[in-house]
Formats: structure tokens, C-alpha cells, sequence
């Protein structure tokens, strides 16, 4: 799950030498690089090759299979031979596939990966699968090229549980469209009971220490919450002057707790600040009304001592320490963080969404469930239909599981083996010595994050209250107000997405500054209405126009 929170992108571009061994058609030009296969693959009525067993046989393969693969990896955080996980050997043996891996280190916001795998895609010599850090933009152009096969076809001949994804849930049905209809991109989709995408908790301890019971419901009453904890000792240590009552990383996090109540919109950090109005029209929320009264608000939280006033410059870890120490009131962490202190048996409440004078509608920001581009099958892959196969066996829902596994053994490992369920009712979970947490998932069983997959989790780890407490409040508070901004699944055409990111980022760096200026007080509010004259410099019409009309192609393609 993925947030754009910092000021700045730091772009790491150094290049990793090295060549995939075994691609077929190696030196074709693209043009010439389909295999049969591949063509036949995404012929209207493809037959099953000789080389593969029927769908529901084992081993996929009748003899041994081996398929290379350029993949989005980490090596500080996973294990550097992924033919070493017992998931990958367990599933070679069952389907008789083997995968030669080349590594690649993402880098800072994987733009190292982006930039070998342009170098790999501009040539011949790319291999038959690429799994992890793609682009919808991506698809849109080496897709139609045909240096990523249409796996249309393959996916209804070979992948029955892709299939019933796709045909029970529109998000992915839509969204992994390209806009030539057809699919390029292999979903990974997740739903879990863990992925709360706003979150800001406070210690139930500090409003019984203020005299306060109710929770905040309108950004008056906040304001008021937020009062109390600076003036009255709300931590209860006998120093009155060492509360911080609100605390957060950056402006992105105001963004996300405080904006919406203001706008009653949810693309105000997820989405960059783009959203669609119940008339279907696309707006730019700093245009929009509410959008200088939330800015107000932050303000005078900012002069009054409300608001940490490193909020700009501190890191997560710095702001952890505070919470740690007892010191904040309002943090836009995890409650876990508060794990071995004091704090860790009293109960951590979740900030639910606000109403504010300029709004009337209580939002919070939707989960992101899916990412469109996690796997493609190229033109130089010898044996399409086999890989799809293979790559299906992680869509499986348990019911539908093949010698244990399924798809949230992508996430989870082996239950039985790396975890059990704790209860009857199958609500919470164990990890089985010696697995005690995903990293060791990461360095022994599976790679738990970002391969094609679909993961449905509805438990959470038992005996960990701090996680009961984050999924139970954020569960009662956030879910019944959850709201998705400009959707993540529009397409861009390969030219629309140059000029779109240019113009996003220009745009986004400018806006987020003077937000930072406004609300430390910096740049006067006064200047606000010409802070909103500034905006056409950066092209926001242009960029408005060009949001709105692959909207509209994305709305008419659902039908």
C-alpha cells in the first residue's frame, strides 16, 4: 500500500550492469520478437500447446520449463535468491516451471528499476516476464507496441481464478484495462482488515486528564480538544508546558486528517489534490471552496503551539520519539508504535472524520486496494500460456488452494506451517516460530508484498491490542465514511502521461510549498487569492482539461 508524503524526489540512477540469460529470440528486432506461441496466445480460439498439461493438471509443464524474469527488488529487506524461498521451490516442483530471477534494486521511488528496465525495453534483449514496479503509463506504450503480450485471451483460456476476480469485482475489471481494452498488466489486489490509509490516534489518557469526554466531532471542537491538552497537563507528568497537542510528518499529513473536513472531498493527498464532483466533473481541490479556511485552520493551530512546530522538518523517527515519550497528543502513526512504553495498555483512539463551518460531509480517504501493473508476460516469452498458468495459482482463493497454496500465502506464507489461526471464528492469527514477522517471511518463505496475486486477510495478529485498537476504531470511525478521490485506475495515453507528469509535478511542488508558507505564516494569507492567479501559470487548466477527458474515457469504458 503507496502515499506521495515528501517535499522533494530524490533520484538515485545508477545503473546495474547485467543481461538476462535465456530470453528466446534474443536478437529479433520487436517487430519480429512474438514467438508463435505468444501470437497464437492471443488468437481468438488459441489451442492448448503440446508442452502443457490440461488447466487443473500438474505439473503445468510436461518437462521441465524455465522462464527468466527482471524484477523490482530490495535485497536489505528480502532474500537475495528467490529460488531459495520455500514457496518458489515448493511451486517448481509442483508445476515444473523455474524461474531465473535477474535483481534489480529499486532505488529511492524505484526510479533505478524505471531506468534499467527503459534501457532493457528499448532494445531486444528484455526477459519473457517483469514482475513489480511497472506503470500503467508503461502499458500504454509497450503494450500496443507489442513488447507486452495481450494477455486477454490467456487470461480466459488459462487463468480461472484471475477470471473470477476480474468477473466479481469492477475495480479490477476496469482498472486493468489499457485503453485500447485490452490487458497488459497482471493486478495485484489486496484486502485487508490492516490497511487503514488515514490514520491519527490519540491516548484515551490525555482527554480524562483534560476533563473532556466527548470526541471531537466538528474542527471547533478539535480545536478545543487541542486547547485543553496544551494548557492543562493532558499527560499527566505535572509540567504543563511540554504537551505537543498535534503532531505530524510534513504537510501531507494535514492534508490527509484535516483538508476534508474542510472540502468534504478525498483526493486531497492521495490523488494530488484531484478529485470528481457529483456531476462527474473533475476539480482542483485548491480552487475549491474550504480550501483557505482549512489552511486558516492550520494557522492559527501553528501560531497558538497546537501544532508541532517541526512539523516541516522533522522526520518519522523524530516524531515517533515524541510519541514515545509521552509528548504528543494527536500523532499520524500506527498506534503500534507505542509498543514497550507506558502508553501501551491504555487504549489509543482514532480521530473520526470532521465537519468544519465550509462543510457539512464527513470523509475519509478510501484504501487503495489496487495496483494494475505488478506482472506482464513480454514477446520474448517462449511458453505464455505456461507462466499464466503459473501466475494464476496466486489468484486462488482456499477454496480453490493446490497443495496449500493460494493467494495469501503471498502475504502470510504456509498456513499450518508459518501461521495459524487462533480462534474458531478465524478473526485473529499467530505467526509459528521461527517465523515471528513478514521480514522473516521475506527471507525465507515468500516475497509478501507486490507480486500478481490477490490477498484477501479479514484477521489480525492476536495479542497485539495496539493493532486491535487500529483496526477496531478505524473500522467503527473511518470505514463507513470511506471515499476515493480521482480514481487510480484512469489510463493515460503514452503522450498524455509525459505532459500530465510534467505538469503534476510542477504544479504539485508549488501548491505544497505555499501551503507551508501559508500555515507557518511565511506568506500572509492575504496573498491567497493570488496564490490561486499563480496557478495558471502551472498550467492547471491544461492539466484539468486533459484529467477530465481520460476520466471521461475511463467512465464510458465501465459503461
Amino acid at each position: 500500500m503507496r502515499f506521495k508524503k515528501a517535499f522533494s524526489l530524490c533520484l538515485s540512477l545508477a545503473l546495474l550492469a547485467g543481461t538476462v540469460a535465456g530470453c528466446a529470440n534474443s536478437s529479433s528486432s520487436s517487430s519480429e520478437a512474438v514467438s508463435a506461441s505468444s501470437a497464437a496466445a492471443s488468437s481468438e480460439e488459441p489451442g492448448i500447446p503440446d508442452y502443457l498439461n490440461p488447466v487443473g493438471e500438474y505439473p503445468i509443464t510436461k518437462e521441465l520449463t524455465t522462464v527468466t524474469a527482471m524484477v523490482s527488488a530490495n535485497s536489505d529487506t528480502m532474500s537475495a535468491n528467490w529460488n531459495d524461498l520455500t514457496a518458489f521451490q515448493r511451486l517448481e516442483k509442483k508445476t515444473n516451471i523455474h524461474f531465473e530471477f535477474e535483481y534489480v534494486n529499486g532505488g529511492t521511488n524505484n526510479e533505478q528499476f524505471k531506468t534499467q528496465l527503459a534501457l532493457k525495453m528499448a532494445g531486444s534483449d528484455y526477459p519473457e516476464v517483469i514482475l513489480m514496479g511497472m506503470t500503467s503509463e508503461q502499458e500504454e506504450s509497450f503494450g500496443p507496441s507489442g513488447k507486452w503480450i495481450d494477455l486477454t485471451n490467456l487470461i480466459a483460456q488459462y487463468a480461472p481464478n484471475l477470471t473470477s476476480l476480474i468477473e466479481s469485482n469492477d475495480e479490477v475489471k476496469y482498472g486493468i484495462k489499457a485503453m485500447d481494452g485490452k490487458i497488459y498488466g497482471l493486478p495485484y489486489y489486496v484486502e485487508s482488515v490492516a490497511n487503514v490509509p488515514t490514520l491519527s490516534f490519540f491516548n484515551s489518557e490525555w482527554m480524562k486528564n483534560v476533563g473532556i469526554t466527548e470526541l471531537p466531532k466538528t474542527t471547533d471542537d478539535l480545536y478545543a480538544l487541542l486547547q485543553a491538552f496544551k494548557t492543562k497537563d493532558a499527560n499527566g507528568n505535572g509540567d504543563p508546558n511540554d504537551e505537543i497537542p498535534f503532531s505530524c510528518v510534513g504537510v501531507g499529513y494535514l492534508e490527509l486528517y484535516l483538508q476534508s473536513a474542510f472540502q468534504g472531498y478525498a483526493g486531497c493527498n492521495t490523488s494530488g489534490q484531484w478529485d470528481v464532483d457529483d456531476s462527474g466533473k473533475v476539480v482542483y481541490l485548491p480552487q475549491e471552496k474550504g480550501f483557505k479556511e482549512y489552511l486558516e485552520f492550520c494557522h492559527n493551530m501553528y501560531v497558538d503551539g497546537l501544532l508541532d512546530n517541526e512539523f516541516i522538518s522533522q522526520t518519522s523517527d523524530q516524531e515517533k520519539a515524541k510519541v514515545k515519550a509521552n509528548l504528543v497528543g494527536f500523532y499520524n502513526m500506527s498506534p503500534t508504535i507505542v509498543a514497550g512504553t507506558e502508553m501501551a495498555d491504555q487504549k489509543q483512539i482514532c480521530l473520526e472524520p470532521l465537519t468544519s463551518p465550509t462543510n457539512s460531509k464527513k470523509v475519509s480517504v478510501a484504501p487503495i486496494n489496487l495496483t494494475t501493473t505488478a506482472g506482464v508476460i513480454t514477446s520474448n516469452c517462449e511458453h505464455p500460456e505456461a507462466a499464466m498458468r503459473w501466475f494464476d495459482m496466486w489468484y486462488a482463493t482456499e477454496d480453490k488452494a493446490v497443495d496449500g497454496f493460494w493467494g495469501n500465502v503471498s502475504l502470510m506464507g504456509y498456513e499450518g506451517e508459518n501461521w495459524k489461526y487462533t480462534d474458531a471464528s478465524k478473526t485473529s492469527y499467530e505467526f509459528i516460530a521461527p517465523t515471528t514477522t513478514f521480514t522473516d517471511l521475506n527471507k525465507t518463505t515468500i516475497i509478501t508484498y507486490g507480486l500478481p496475486s490477490f490477498v484477501k486477510l479479514t484477521a489480525y495478529i492476536s495479542g497485539n491490542q495496539l493493532l486491535s485498537d487500529k483496526i477496531e476504531e478505524s473500522k467503527e470511525k473511518l470505514e463507513p465514511y470511506y471515499r476515493s478521490g480521482y480514481p487510480a485506475a484512469v489510463r493515460y495515453s503514452a503522450d498524455e502521461a509525459t505532459e500530465a507528469a510534467t505538469m503534476s509535478n510542477d504544479l504539485f511542488t508549488y501548491v505544497r510549498l505555499m501551503q507551508a508558507k501559508f500555515i507557518t505564516g511565511e506568506e500572509s494569507l492575504d496573498n491567497f487569492d493570488k496564490f490561486l492567479t499563480e496557478l495558471d501559470k502551472y498550467r492547471v487548466e491544461d492539466l484539468k482539461a486533459l484529467k477530465q477527458a481520460a476520466y471521461d474515457r475511463y467512465i464510458a469504458a465501465k459503461g
